[in-house]
């Protein structure tokens, strides 16, 4: 049984997998918003146990999950593991239900969520998210919603404790190519950013004075402003998104960007440097730990 009435809107179970980064803040704010949370056990069992201590209910699998809940909301590391959650859910469904896809996939494996969803009769929304750790535990994420106008509505009333800005794009898939752009325009920044600061350093040019000089002109920016007063202090985990999740991101925009020689020569340059720099620091170091060197 969906949202069809003022108070559906409350007391909801919801069911979340996918609690890592993102996922945890999301889950601390659903509860607080007095939802029913029932998480999907980890490998990781750290978060999972923060949650727990909140009021989350721990189950094993993904059966029980859909079992027991009516709103399954994911956020997951790929659309590999996506396409795999979703299928189970989809063989698992006995009664409709409403599926929140919160992961950041590639853009034919939401159409193919699309379709998976009309054969196991569930419905489909995609809702990939933009901001970080700090936005998901206070509530300021924004999702770009792709789905039709009666799932958007239903979605937006269960995400709103999590997100400042809930818009609808469009139709399934036009949620993905947003939030992909969006990622390019965030990852681009912040990696001109830290090439910066580690050019700066190289040239001996004080951090200091270099940050307190380029925030007041049009180098100016939240991941200027993120990265370099963290660097100062010696802290290199100012922007929490791994090496392998730049790389991963970039591989689904050059899908998305195939038709468009100029920005997806851009983004292949920008593959290259990360490709290059997993094999030096590894996939799950922080893109920020490059100011390090």
């Amino acid at each position: 049984m969906l949202l069809n009435k003022k108070n559906d809107l409350t007391k909801k179970k919801i069911g979340f997998i996918g609690v890592g980064i993102m996922g945890e803040g999301m889950v601390y704010k659903l509860i607080e918003a007095n939802h029913k949370l029932f998480v999907k056990k980890n490998k990781n069992p750290n978060p999972i146990n923060r949650v727990k201590k909140k009021g989350a209910f721990e189950l094993k699998t993904i059966k029980e999950i859909v079992r027991k809940c009516e709103i399954i909301i994911l956020c997951l590391p790929n659309s590999s593991v996506a396409k795999k959650i979703i299928l189970e859910i989809g063989q698992t469904c006995s009664k409709k239900k409403l599926v929140i896809d919160c992961t950041t996939n590639n853009y034919n494996s939401v159409l193919y969520f699309k379709k998976l969803s009309k054969i196991y009769n569930f419905n489909y929304v995609e809702a990939p998210i933009s901001g970080g750790s700090l936005q998901a535990k206070n509530g300021n994420l924004g999702a770009f919603i792709g789905s039709n106008k009666k799932n958007f509505r239903e979605a937006k009333q269960i995400l709103k404790p999590c997100c400042k800005k809930i818009l609808r794009i469009g139709k399934i898939g036009m949620g993905t190519k947003a939030k992909l752009i969006s990622n390019f325009l965030a990852l681009g920044t912040s990696t001109l950013v830290i090439e910066s600061l580690k050019i700066a350093k190289k040239l001996s040019i004080n951090w200091k004075k270099f940050y307190k000089l380029s925030s007041l002109g049009s180098g100016s920016s939240k991941s200027l402003d993120r990265i370099a007063p963290k660097a100062l202090q010696k802290d290199y985990d100012s922007y929490l998104f791994t090496i392998e999740n730049t790389i991963k991101d970039l591989n689904y925009m050059i899908e998305i960007f195939k038709e468009y020689k100029g920005i997806k020569k851009l983004t292949r340059t920008l593959l290259k440097f990360y490709v290059k720099d997993k094999k030096k620091y590894g996939g799950k170091a922080f893109i920020s730990n490059r100011l390090k060197d």
